[in-house]
């Protein structure tokens, strides 16, 4: 007999699977059978050759993400540290890596029943009070939110220059019908993990999350809301290490599974990393060329041979050069922070893929 939590997870499969349009899924994700996970920190790997990496290729990546000024690197092989450079045990704005840490928090009150992906945003009495929802708007599900595709085309706090103006004219699609990165979607999501669980996000994530998981320097009160008129739903920063990003990541890399529990239901990890959409001119050629529930989802590699990033990778992104990039093929995950503090070096999405393309070149033939 199927529980309740279950059914739910069926649900939100199929419901997500009738929406998928004109893209390649990510194959499943693939296990190794040698799982390893850190304990209190994190352990460098012994042999590097064994786990695929050439040391000469290794010493001309460490030239080049130095370079490019990066704050903090992490490669994370079969559960050891490849490489490390920069602080990585100091915190920074994580931007919009926040929305993939938010689709782990949403994936977990699914199954507790909490949340239903098939609830209109009218019977979850989501509105804004100075721009109210048409009739057509309220009718987007929670499940088209987490996929960038509600068709609701409003202000949001948090908006980058580009995310203006590419916004869609309001009223130009129905829910479900076309995917635009939209902050709005984000942020609403942010909204309704609080008004159904009575959770603050950040202690939410410390508590379901960081703790469980072993993070070592995350802090829920570093964690800010920030409303920008005319939009009543708050974008939410999140603070976060290189290497509790990188435990982040092999989380997903063991589909929501750490040393024998079951963190993220596994279905949930499976749904969020599969395309749903191709994202145009508004992705990268390769890390961000489909999206999944608040994931950035490679689906053309074969477009794209000189980057080497095989399909089914998956990418949390955010502005300035914040990077978790997991690659199942491999069993690796590779993270990227920025000091987006002071004024200083960033990267743009292209700059990525060209360094993912270096990374991967440093693995031996």
């Amino acid at each position: 007999m199927v529980s309740r939590q279950g059914r739910i997870l069926l649900a939100t499969l199929a419901i997500a699977g009738s929406s998928v349009v004109a893209c390649t899924a990510s194959p499943r994700l693939q296990m190794s059978g040698d799982e390893i996970f850190p304990r209190e920190v994190w352990e460098p790997a012994q042999n590097i050759d064994e786990l695929g990496w050439a040391r000469e290729g290794l010493a001309s990546l460490e030239k080049r993400v130095e370079a490019i000024g990066s704050a903090a690197f992490m490669i994370v092989t079969r559960g050891r540290v490849v490489a490390a450079w920069g602080d990585t045990g100091r915190t920074f704005w994580s931007h919009s890596v926040r929305k993939s840490l938010l689709s782990a928090l949403i994936g977990q009150a699914v199954a507790d029943g909490k949340i239903d992906t098939a609830q209109t945003l009218a019977e979850l009495g989501i509105d804004e009070k100075r721009t109210p929802l048409t009739t057509a708007e309220r009718q987007a599900r929670v499940i088209n939110l987490l996929q960038g595709r509600s068709g609701v085309y409003l202000a949001a706090a948090g908006e980058i220059d580009a995310m203006r103006d590419a916004r869609p004219q309001r009223g130009s699609h129905p829910p479900g019908t076309f995917w635009y990165y939209n902050n709005w979607d984000f942020n609403v999501l942010g909204t309704i993990f609080r008004q159904t669980t009575g959770e603050d996000l950040f202690h939410a994530f410390d508590r379901r999350i960081a703790r469980p998981i072993g993070m070592q320097d995350y802090r829920a009160d570093a964690g800010v809301y920030e409303v920008e008129e005319p939009s009543e739903h708050a974008a939410f920063g999140f603070r976060i290490s290189a290497r509790d990003l990188a435990r982040f990541g092999l989380l997903y890399l063991h589909r929501g599974r750490w040393a024998g529990r079951q963190v993220i239901p596994e279905a949930w990890v499976d749904a969020s990393v599969r395309s749903y959409s191709t994202t145009g001119t508004l992705g990268s050629r390769s890390s961000k060329s489909g999206y999944g529930y608040m994931w950035w989802i490679q689906v053309n590699g074969q477009a794209h041979p000189e980057l080497r990033l095989p399909d089914g990778s998956f990418t949390a992104s955010g502005n300035g050069g914040q990077r978790l990039t997991v690659i199942p093929a491999i069993d690796t995950l590779v993270v990227n922070l920025m000091n987006t503090d002071v004024p200083g070096p960033r990267i743009s999405s292209d700059e990525w893929d060209a360094l993912l393309a270096e990374i991967l070149a440093a693995r031996r033939r």
